[in-house]
């Protein structure tokens, strides 16, 4: 699958190299405590990016409407992962978008309820603090629904490695 990244958690964190060549980062959600993001999953998982990719935490911007491959979200020792394996060229087309979402940008999320499109996927989610984050999978069109309304990921049609959540009317 063609995943474009759209967004990232706020928390970080780092494998050194040990028997493989480069460093292997994981990234997942985080709420605000005492400043400072802080995993608090109700649904733990994460992204996982080398190095060899050129990758860099403090860079990861660079990466922000950039096409990897990757085999979807998985399960490993309870955990939900998406490895992002291969960096496509610039103006690939992708099939689906990890993004970010917040409660500050959405509203607050009713996880007991319908809040995510049936072909949309969950990588994390933090709840805490009154702050909620999310890393999720949707495809084009895609939906989040939240107390703050319905919110629709839609593409450029020129440029579809560029994508927003737009609140619906």
């Amino acid at each position: 699958m063609k995943l474009c990244v759209l967004g990232y958690g706020r928390v970080w964190t780092a494998r050194p190299p040990g028997r493989r060549t480069a460093a292997a980062y994981y990234n997942t959600t985080g709420v605000l405590v005492d400043g400072r993001p802080r995993p608090r999953s109700c649904i733990y998982g994460y992204v996982r990016i080398d190095e060899c990719l050129g990758f860099h935490p403090d860079h990861a911007h660079r990466t922000i409407h950039r096409v990897f491959e990757t085999d979807g979200v998985s399960q490993w020792n309870g955990c939900r992962k998406v490895f992002l394996q291969t960096l496509h060229p610039r103006g690939t087309p992708p099939d689906r978008y990890l993004l970010r979402i917040s409660s500050f940008e959405v509203g607050h999320i009713r996880r007991a309820s319908c809040w995510l499109c049936e072909t949309g996927d969950v990588v994390s989610f933090s709840d805490g603090n009154d702050q909620q984050e999310a890393l999720v999978i949707l495809p084009a069109f895609g939906w989040v629904q939240s107390d703050d309304g319905l919110f629709y990921l839609i593409p450029h049609a020129d440029r579809p490695w560029l994508a927003e959540l737009r609140r619906k009317g």
